[in-house]
């Protein structure tokens, strides 16, 4: 009796070794043949789950997208679900603790954001990657948008703050933070990186 392949298990097998071979050689050697190669798979086998290049990119492109945003919605889920704590400090660092899952503090999170940046940088200029690459700046922007809501509804905040404004500036903040870790690594720590995410939380509640 032949056996069953799961279709969407080979998929995400297949995505697999396009993350591996994007994170240790760059995009351009994400070809299929050799995306096949890494995966253990015959060429036929991977042109039978995707029918050619630009699809398979798309779909490793949403992948990549949906493990990051997967993990900082669970936190997200969790910091909605509870009273907003009455400490500034702790405030601070609940936000924080949902945002630095869209960080490469290292890890799988920093295999992932070396991968999702590769995706990002070649959608400048491949058009079949533009729609994702559209997407997943939506979903931090969600992310992102629901964790301001949260800290802007404290009685804690000095002053008026327009949501738009300040999740254009975290969102800065945060793909500031995460080039600078995974081009320089040395110089940007994750630790540095955490502080300087919570001291910007922090001064969205004034001095």
């Amino acid at each position: 009796m032949p056996k069953i392949v799961d279709a969407f298990d080979r998929r995400e097998l297949v995505a697999q070794a396009v993350f591996q071979l994007i994170g240790e050689r760059g995009m351009a050697h994400a070809s299929l043949r050799n995306v096949a190669a890494q995966a253990n798979l015959a060429l036929g086998s991977v042109r039978h789950y995707f029918d050619n290049q630009a699809e398979l990119m798309d779909f490793a492109f949403r992948t990549n997208s949906e493990r990051v945003h997967v993990r900082a919605l669970d936190r997200l889920e969790e910091l909605e679900s509870k009273p907003l704590p009455a400490q500034p400090e702790l405030l601070v660092e609940k936000c924080a603790g949902v945002l630095e899952a869209l960080l490469p503090l290292g890890g799988e999170s920093s295999r992932d954001a070396v991968v999702r940046m590769e995706f990002m940088l070649a959608a400048r200029t491949l058009v079949h990657l533009g729609q994702a690459a559209l997407d997943d700046y939506r979903a931090t922007g969600a992310v992102v948008g629901r964790v301001l809501m949260q800290l802007l509804a404290s009685d804690l905040v000095i002053g008026s703050r327009k949501p738009v404004d300040e999740a254009e500036r975290l969102i800065a903040v945060l793909d500031g933070l995460s080039l600078r870790m995974v081009l320089q690594p040395a110089w940007a720590t994750p630790e540095q990186s955490s502080a300087t995410l919570r001291r910007h939380l922090a001064s969205l509640l004034g001095p």
